[in-house]
């Protein structure tokens, strides 16, 4: 019986979190990288996968993604909870494949959170430096879900809203001083000239300013490309998942 159950739990423990096809790391980041993969998912009980390949043929980015984390048997808890991160390099495509809680965990803040950590490093050539940001970015997101909460606008917008917060108490404060400067001041201004002018001394001619015609140029804006993504879809072995990817 102890056999039995060592060899059951051989599949669970002997998945590489890091597959490497592309060859983009060392042996050294791919062992580090590890032992962070490892550490924040045993922490939320999530799976975070990284695939790098040089072609997948083909192959949808989406369906490559979603197919390689099912037939591979990755995901953690009965809903197989987890996300993989494919990145192609020949094509320069990636993506994000979502399951279990975590295509709810992704929603449109998380995932353009998560994108802009992560591209920014592709599109420089840094795959060890794009591999962190995308297991920085999902443990903050499984230590907000861990409290019951979504990473969302406020969080997203932290600082920002932190600092016109500030710059809306400071300028309160500012009109409070002053209007207090200004009732212990007795000695107001003349605002009107009345007393200094004869009479009848000021004349002002009548000008009309008219409107002649007014032209209007109309430029249509381009649109950014979408990334793609969003909502759930079923891989080709039936099941639920999430996820976005595009270009770099």
């Amino acid at each position: 019986m102890p056999l039995l159950i060592l060899f059951l739990a051989v599949p669970a423990f002997g998945r590489e979190r890091i597959v490497d096809a592309a060859g983009l790391l060392s042996a050294e980041e791919k062992e580090n990288l590890l032992k962070l993969a490892d550490s924040i998912s045993t922490a939320y009980d999530f799976d975070l996968v990284i695939v790098t390949e040089k072609s997948i043929g083909s192959a949808e980015p989406m369906d490559y993604a979603d197919d390689f984390f099912d037939d591979n048997g990755y995901g953690l808890g009965t809903d197989r909870d987890g996300c993989l991160f494919l990145q192609v390099t020949r094509s320069r495509d990636f993506w994000f494949s979502t399951s279990g809680r975590g295509i709810k965990m992704l929603n449109q803040t998380a995932g353009d959170k998560l994108e802009a950590d992560v591209v920014k490093f592709l599109k420089e050539d840094k795959p060890y430096e794009a591999y962190r940001a995308f297991f920085h970015a999902w443990e903050t997101f499984l230590e907000l879900d861990a409290k019951g909460r979504s990473y969302n606008f406020f969080h997203q917008w932290n600082m920002v809203l932190v600092s016109i917060a500030w710059l809306v108490a400071l300028a309160t404060g500012f009109i409070i001083v002053q209007i207090w400067k200004k009732g212990m001041n007795t000695a107001l201004p003349q605002t009107h000239a009345a007393g200094y002018i004869i009479p009848g001394s000021l004349a002002f001619s009548e000008k009309k300013d008219i409107f002649l015609y007014s032209r209007v140029l109309k430029t249509k804006r381009q649109k950014s490309s979408s990334s793609g993504g969003g909502g759930s879809h079923r891989s080709s072995s039936g099941r639920s998942h999430g996820g976005r990817g595009g270009r770099y």
